[in-house]
């Protein structure tokens, strides 16, 4: 497979829809270039259903996305980023933050957020697994092509390579 880069992507198919994720979110994992489908999972406050997912589905070729609609809670630190590493997931991509952040560099995963914060949320909260989402200027839909480079991350419902 040819090295791939997001610019080159959206030039070469402007007959499809492409959209961008918003440059508000930051990388913070250790991998900076990856493609995958689209996982979706909304959480309200706490992890434990991303923790469900991360440890027991295979996570080969897909990017997990999580809307916690921006709650005060490190959503991802070490630990989740563990798991994902060890699933073969591609990348989290969070509507929300992340914790631990000089460990989770070290994974080679992509791990996007809006930014960090240290404290954690225990209680148990529900979650919906599988659904629409809409953040960063982007509707994901689980299946949908997500591409990442050194210039952005942008979301395809068709394959793009």
């Amino acid at each position: 497979m040819r090295q791939y880069r997001t610019a080159d992507l959206c030039d070469e198919n402007q007959d499809k829809k492409i959209q961008v994720l918003s440059h508000k979110f930051k990388n913070y994992g250790g991998k900076k270039r990856f493609k995958g489908r689209v996982k979706t999972i909304k959480i309200e406050k706490s992890n434990w259903a991303v923790i469900d997912v991360l440890k027991n589905e295979s996570g080969k070729n897909k990017v997990l996305v999580i809307d916690v609609e921006e709650a005060p809670y490190g959503i991802v630190g070490d630990k989740l980023s563990t798991l994902a590493e060890r699933n073969q997931y591609e990348a989290i991509i969070i509507n929300g933050f992340v914790r631990d952040t000089m460990e989770t560099k070290k994974f080679n995963i992509g791990l996007f957020a809006l930014g960090t914060c240290p404290l954690r949320n225990f209680d148990k909260t529900p979650s919906q697994l599988g659904i629409d989402l809409y953040f960063g200027n982007v509707s994901f839909k689980e299946d949908d092509y997500i591409y990442c480079d050194e210039d952005g991350i942008i979301i395809s419902n068709e394959k793009l390579i």
